[in-house]
């Protein structure tokens, strides 16, 4: 409580700053930006400070606009590319404010915004070596590749507010202002929260699903002869959840559910806190265009936790599979008195504590269109389970090369390499990136998750390391995957394809199975994705469409839908020539397929065989607005329930959202 009021406190005095630098006549020193890297205004005054760095002109004087506020992001300076955004301000994607449809419905999650999510097809880790495992709310998360660094010429304000029904809000604010042409400085603000949907009239608990936090503060510094550039942040992410494991059936089919109300959820009192402090720091010098260095550096603490005060009961009725006596022996799910006479009658309770400490080292360079990077990386990481009295710390050395080709004709061809020196981790990956063709390949071997490894609670226990759980052992084998991909997009007048094909060969792969016990494939596991993407403009008419056909082959644990399909019809308007009004329908099909459930106690997607999800036609209609520098939208999800069905699963025990009724506003300030 005392954080947030903090952080309502905070805000509101850094929204009166806001307020008061729109009616400032003058502001840090006048000043112009040098055009080595950053666009001239048409008229600026000029004066320099004792320092010799211009400062910021926000007076009157100048108009300020999206044009003027520039920003760029980490990756494209860590590849030399000199790109600078604008501000967007177009119409089309405000009303996906949901995570799943922001991603193109390529997730799923458990109906609510902010909720546990996964995604739908198959991925490789991102990187190599010993990762954490606790991902189910980490896409929520501010990520280094989405911090936005401004060069402003102006105070640059980003107010985004969504209500979306049923008690789902989103709200994003982000302020920026140069201290002087070389120094910016930023603060960017996220709070997600929704009710539970499982809460029945006579459900005394609390009907809050959960609230997310955001918090970062970033900056970015050149020095006055552009050698040497600083990107950082701090920041801070706390989620908490009232998990509710699904409906409880109470002897009805879950088709019936659907058609039924005043539904109750298995869980009434379990709760989940996923919190992490992260410290992100990237400099370079560049001595000469052909050799420059650079440091990636990050350090991060983090604590997850999961509590059910009501572990008996919820075991009793099946939603625990396994319980551990006082003697550490496994019982499955029985209704016998003299088990459960031996049961542990406290909570159910889960911790975990993780901290990291991560550089990356290297030089790079670029000369003719030639692009190079060789790199150290080491990560100290230290892991403690309480429960378990279980604790370690280690340290991974990596060695890495990136090499990058661009052509006369834009194309470009690429390919990295990194390889764990004291292991069999290793990631290679090679891409050709052409006008309207793109193919490549990947292959990575990477370690088991240190929750893959260890875990100990009194419904999950494995150890890698020891026999004295019996079959139940943590993973310590690698699991290699290959991927092979190609896309391409062809334009025939107002009409752009976008056909692609993915090949993915899987060995070893690691999985949680029907009881959410970690296990590991022995035979290969392969996947066949073919897909087709549309546009289409005409006149005031737009569409976007995508088609995925899916297949697998090998041992059946891995559940994707066959039929993926997704569209967008829309029209633009323009009302008094002010008013810019984009209105239509979205369609989102998937085929029916038994969709991974949610084990809250250890953060993860598992096997199930209870529950197929049905194919449902989800039909949103929409209508996103622009006046000036403000965007509307409204957004009426699912109107078809009732016309093509009573509702669907978003995940099995989980309903998807009904119809609702959201809006939402973006105000952008740039004086």
């Amino acid at each position: 409580m005392n954080f947030k009021r903090y952080i309502l406190t905070f805000l509101g005095l850094l929204i009166s700053e806001v307020l008061l630098a729109q009616f400032s006549t003058s502001g840090f020193g006048t000043g112009t930006q040098s055009t080595n890297n950053f666009p001239q205004g048409k008229t600026t005054d000029k004066a320099k400070s004792p320092t010799g760095r211009a400062g910021v002109d926000d007076s009157t004087k100048v108009i300020y606009g999206p044009t003027s506020t520039k920003y760029f992001l980490e990756e494209d300076v860590f590849n030399n590319r000199k790109k600078l955004y604008t501000i967007d301000t177009t119409i089309g994607e405000g009303h996906n404010f949901n995570f799943v449809q922001r991603y193109r419905n390529m997730y799923q999650d458990l109906g609510n915004i902010g909720t546990a999510i996964r995604p739908i097809f198959f991925q490789a880790p991102e990187q190599i070596g010993t990762m954490l495992g606790y991902d189910a709310y980490t896409l929520y998360a501010f990520k280094p590749n989405q911090v936005r660094y401004f060069n402003t010429r102006s105070p640059f304000t980003n107010l985004v507010y969504v209500t979306g029904g049923n008690t789902q809000d989103l709200l994003q604010f982000e302020f920026s202002r140069n201290v002087d042409s070389l120094w910016n400085f930023s603060i960017n603000l996220q709070r997600i929260v929704s009710n539970k949907q499982l809460v029945t009239s006579s459900t005394s608990t609390n009907k809050n699903a959960l609230g997310h936090w955001d918090f970062m503060i970033h900056t970015n510094y050149q020095t006055k002869n552009r050698k040497y550039q600083l990107l950082a942040y701090a920041n801070l992410s706390d989620h908490n959840s009232n998990d509710e494991g699904g409906v409880l059936p109470q002897g009805r089919s879950y088709d019936l559910i659907l058609q039924q109300g005043n539904n109750a959820a298995i869980l009434n009192n379990a709760a989940t806190r996923d919190k992490f402090y992260n410290l992100h720091l990237y400099h370079e010098y560049v001595g000469y265009k052909a050799f420059q260095v650079y440091q990636v550096l990050d350090y991060q603490t983090r604590k997850v936790q999961f509590r059910d005060p009501d572990y008996i009961a919820n075991w009793t009725n099946g939603f625990y599979p396994i319980a551990y006596d006082t003697l550490g022996k496994a019982s499955r799910y029985t209704t016998n008195a003299a088990v459960t006479g031996k049961m542990k009658l406290d909570s159910l309770y889960n911790e975990s504590q993780y901290s990291i400490f991560e550089h990356k080292s290297g030089i790079k360079g670029f000369y003719r269109g030639f692009n190079y990077r060789l790199h150290l990386r080491q990560r100290f990481f230290g892991f403690t389970n309480p429960l378990y009295n279980y604790s370690i710390s280690r340290n991974e050395n990596f060695l890495g090369v990136w090499l990058n080709q661009y052509f006369k004709d834009s194309t470009r061809a690429f390919a990295e390499l990194e390889y764990l020196l004291t292991g069999s981790d290793f990631k290679l990956n090679v891409e050709f990136q052409g006008k309207w063709l793109n193919i490549g390949g990947k292959a990575m071997s990477t370690s088991p998750t240190l929750v893959q490894q260890v875990t100990f609670n009194d419904g999950f226990r494995w150890d890698k390391n020891t026999t004295a759980f019996v079959t139940d052992r943590g993973i310590s084998n690698n699991m290699q995957t290959y991927h092979a991909y190609a896309s391409a997009s062809p334009k025939f007048g107002k009409l752009t394809l976008r056909p692609s094909v993915d090949i993915n060969l899987i060995n070893s792969y690691i999985y949680y199975d029907t009881l959410a016990f970690v296990k590991q494939a022995t035979e290969d596991i392969a996947i066949f994705r073919a897909g087709l993407g549309m546009d289409l403009r005409k006149g005031a008419f737009s569409t976007i469409s995508q088609l995925y056909l899916t297949t697998t082959t090998g041992p059946d644990l891995i559940r994707i839908p066959k039929i993926f399909a997704s569209t967008r019809l829309a029209f633009d308007l323009l009302y008094k020539k002010k008013l810019f009004i984009q209105t239509g329908l979205e369609l989102h099909y998937k085929s029916n397929y038994y969709a991974d459930a949610y084990m809250p106690v250890i953060q993860q997607f598992h096997l199930q065989d209870k529950q197929m999800i049905n194919g449902y036609l989800q039909a949103d209609a929409f209508a996103d607005m622009r006046i000036n520098r403000v965007r509307l939208f409204f957004k009426f999800a699912n109107v078809a329930q009732g016309i093509l069905g009573n509702g669907y699963y978003a995940a099995p025990g989980f309903l998807g959202m009904g119809r609702t009724f959201g809006f939402g506003l973006q105000w952008l300030l740039f004086d």
